[in-house]
């Protein structure tokens, strides 16, 4: 039942085996040939590509389908050409005094000026960029289309090594006028009618070719010499490009061989399951049945008692005399009464026999303990992992736990609170036995976890003004200096599970105008509402994509006015559903615009305000689902998780990243900073209380709750007496409480209201 092996790519592909050959041939002396690799003759005005190939200038001429542009026939890269087109390319004047030098050795050239071939060629034309035979020369003596041209005899470059030599050539822009200077801003030589045009003295630098010329080759010649020794990183680069992609493909086929070894111990524990249940199903249906037979046989026995016991009484009383039946009275007597006094012990419900399947039980207990996808990512911090128990005794420190401060792997959470790692999973413990105050997480964290295994990792923005970091340290003094009033909560409810008031991941929640307390149950995919005593009420939704149907819900806010229910979908939906306060489905929306919703809140006119994390970005939408208003806040935000908003249109975000809450108004502007880094540290939600006070909830040590007016004056703060796992959300009862919602599978209680004024 294995997958099937996708196809690899080549590590061939990588490059790595032509970056070293390349290399290679870099390091030997290059042979300059005279032939052109489009037509294999002799090069006719030998052209430069930009891509440093050179052929004929009839050979590019004919291969030619843009004027802008060419196809370099040997590299296929495309080469854009100057306005003038092939011929304003640059010539390639190393072929051309190579072939000059062979001409003056007795290989003469043929003139490629005029049709004849056979011509030999006795000049070149610098212009042209032709050699020229003597009818050629003449012609540009006498004709005025060739006036200006410059028009150089092959005789009078007796030296072969004269190549080496300042060779006088025309400047592009002016054809009278001969490259003198070269232009150190435009790193181009120029000629005197230049230095008056485009290349005037003051803001141009340059000086005489004769003068600098050669110290600009050196510099070139440096360039080259460093990019030699570039190859040598580059081919390194190269094959350790190969050793990762044969190590990758390695480790792909060893986490399939995994993924296969643990699938298939998964197999053979759920078919030695099987095999208990089965043979505890047989054993209860023979002892029921033997109860049931013997049950049976006794009220056949009394069945025929009572008949025989019948028979013989009609007999005696129609052939006997009263005297003679009440000789047998006695007898019948106690055999009757036994009759009517036996009642067979057939007890329905002690015969029921069932089985019983909780399938999404399973299909939770199998995502948390099968196994997860361990890479690593460049930026990510790193964790030194715990071992975890294989199903042959051996501990394997690769599939250790990577989930960081407070978001433990859940089956580590699982094989510790429920029993063995080889175990089946939590489906029929309780998690009464467990420490609800068990400390997981002090506060600080770089990873935050969205539900799923995709956890991803916060970086800074480097636009974000880190002033405000240190201003809440002039504004409010430090946590450990208030004076902090101890609470404690007088209701708590919930365990895990997928039954009624169970919950596997309590992401979100919010009280409705009649105290209802509305849990988003995120990896349970649906709504559970409870009264504010934590009783169960009514549960709505199922996993799915349909409509009345949700996929991993993280968010949940209240209409107050209709009790409308606003629901938030992470990945993969990333989408809005409303839902009545009988929760029944009203519409969706979203899915094209959100990316990563994270907190949720509905304002008095009934606008629903979304903000993302990630893009740190706010919508805001209508009941309808158009978009009213979006902004982002990326210079402002660094990990929103909570927002909430009062009648004057202001925003209040919770930012678990900077330490507090920052408020935009409705068009996007910043408008100011409430707590700070001391005070409010690492938030998980912010709400405004009957008072219109801000509340800031934390989970920095202790679950803390500070209170300050909306300017942003400290009010006054209190903290539980216990501590809590990693929490997600708050919301605020009328009554002055405060509901949090736990990682360990329970919603919280706090009463804050009755706190004395703060003090110093």
């Amino acid at each position: 039942m294995a997958s099937p092996t996708p196809s690899l790519p080549d590590s061939s592909l990588f490059g790595s085996p032509q970056l070293g050959s390349f290399g290679d041939q870099s390091s030997q002396p290059e042979s300059l040939g005279t032939e052109c690799g489009l037509c294999h003759e002799t090069y006719t005005a030998p052209k430069v590509l930009p891509c440093l190939h050179t052929f004929c200038q009839p050979c590019l001429e004919k291969i030619q389908e843009n004027h802008d542009k060419i196809t370099c026939p040997k590299c296929e890269q495309d080469c854009i050409l100057p306005s003038q087109g092939i011929a304003g390319l640059l010539s390639d004047y190393a072929i051309n005094n190579v072939l000059e030098t062979s001409s003056i050795d007795g290989s003469p050239l043929s003139c490629t000026g005029c049709k004849t071939k056979d011509t030999h060629a006795v000049a070149r034309c610098f212009d042209c960029a032709n050699y020229l035979c003597g009818n050629c020369v003449m012609a540009h003596q006498y004709m005025h289309c060739f006036e200006g041209h410059h028009v150089v005899n092959l005789k009078d470059q007796s030296n072969k090594e004269d190549f080496k030599t300042d060779k006088l050539l025309c400047c592009p822009r002016h054809k009278t006028e001969t490259l003198r200077f070269f232009c150190r801003t435009c790193n181009i030589p120029i000629c005197k009618e230049c230095t008056n045009s485009e290349h005037l003295k003051g803001l141009h630098d340059y000086d005489h070719i004769s003068e600098i010329g050669s110290r600009q080759v050196e510099i070139l010649a440096d360039l080259v010499e460093q990019s030699k020794a570039k190859t040598n990183d580059l081919r390194n680069a190269a094959k350790s490009v190969e050793h990762l992609s044969s190590r990758l493909q390695m480790q792909y086929h060893k986490a399939q061989a995994e993924i296969n070894d643990t699938f298939n111990f998964y197999c053979s524990v759920l078919e030695e399951r099987k095999e208990e249940l089965m043979k505890e199903l047989e054993d209860l249906y023979n002892t029921k049945m033997v109860s049931l037979s013997l049950v049976g046989n006794k009220v056949q026995e009394m069945v025929e008692n009572a008949n025989n016991l019948s028979s013989y009484f009609d007999r005696i009383t129609k052939f006997s005399s009263t005297t003679e039946i009440l000789v047998f009275k006695q007898l019948l007597d106690s055999k009757l009464h036994c009759v009517i006094s036996y009642n067979p012990e057939v007890n329905m419900q002690s015969m029921d026999l069932e089985f019983l399947s909780n399938y999404q039980a399973i299909q939770v207990g199998v995502r948390n303990t099968f196994g997860y996808i361990r890479h690593s990512s460049e930026g990510a911090p790193t964790t030194k992992p715990q071992p975890i128990a294989r199903p042959n005794g051996v501990v394997n420190s690769d599939r250790a736990n990577t989930y960081q401060n407070g978001h433990a792997y859940e089956s580590n959470i699982i094989s510790k609170r429920f029993g063995s790692a080889n175990s089946l999973g939590p489906f029929s413990t309780s998690l009464s036995d467990i420490s609800p105050y068990e400390k997981w997480s002090s506060g600080p964290t770089d990873v935050f976890q969205n539900g799923t295994n995709d956890s991803f990792h916060l970086g800074v923005d480097p636009v974000i003004d880190l002033t405000s970091k240190f201003i809440s340290a002039t504004m409010y003094p430090l946590k450990s200096q208030i004076k902090r009033q101890k609470m404690i909560y007088h209701c708590k409810f919930g365990e895990f599970g997928v039954m009624e008031g169970q919950f596997t991941e309590p992401s979100g929640v919010a009280v409705n105008a009649q105290n209802d307390i509305i849990v988003a149950d995120t990896n349970n995919h649906r709504i559970q509402i409870f009264d504010k005593e934590g009783r169960f009420k009514f549960q709505f939704g199922e996993c799915g994509k349909r409509d009345g149907q949700l996929l991993y819900p993280n968010r949940v806010a209240v209409v107050k006015t209709s009790g409308d229910i606003i629901v938030t979908e992470r990945s993969p939906t990333h989408q809005i559903q409303i839902y009545n306060q009988y929760g029944q489905f009203v519409r969706k929306f979203g899915a094209n615009i959100l990316q990563h919703p994270r907190g949720v809140t509905v304002d008095i006119k009934g606008r629903i305000i979304v903000v993302e994390c990630k893009v740190m970005r706010v919508i805001i939408f209508d009941q309808l689902g158009n978009v009213l208003q979006k902004f982002g806040c990326s210079k402002h935000l660094e990990f929103p998780n909570g927002v909430v908003v009062n009648d004057k249109q202001e925003i209040f975000i919770s930012d678990n990243r900077a330490h507090c809450v920052k408020v935009f108004n409705y068009d996007g502007v910043f408008l100011r900073q409430i707590g700070g880094e001391g005070l409010t540290n690492y938030p998980i939600g912010v709400c405004i209380n009957q008072n219109g006070e801000i509340l800031v909830a934390d989970n920095h040590n202790n679950f803390n709750i500070t209170i300050f007016t909306q300017d942003g004056q400290l009010v006054n703060a209190s903290e539980s007496k216990v501590k809590h796992a990693q929490c997600f959300d708050v919301a605020l009862m009328d009554d002055g409480s405060v509901v949090l919602a736990s990682k360990d599978y329970r919603l919280y209680i706090y009463r804050y209201m009755q706190i004395p004024s703060l003090g110093m």
